[in-house]
């Protein structure tokens, strides 16, 4: 699966309005997967889609990795999980 800018703003919109919980593991496995394929830290990735991590250290991992991802989608390097 590609992670689009699109599919991005609709996980963070969901997230923002129901919380983590909300997200579909799936979602959460596909931004994860392509943290990685961006560099991003292996430990951020793993707290973000490990569901007995503090929903707090769950919500700043999310933070910074749709963060760090979305500056990648904005420039229009593909990303793909």
């Amino acid at each position: 699966m590609t992670l689009t800018r699109t599919s991005l703003e609709g996980l963070a919109r969901r997230v923002a309005e129901s919380g983590l919980a909300a997200a579909p593991a799936a979602d959460l496995n596909v931004l994860a997967e392509t943290a990685e394929v961006i560099g991003l830290s292996p430990v951020l990735t793993e707290v973000l889609v490990d569901p007995s991590e503090p929903i707090v250290a769950r919500e700043r991992a999310f933070s910074l990795i749709a963060c760090a991802v979305s500056g990648r989608v904005r420039r229009g390097v593909a990303l793909a999980a």
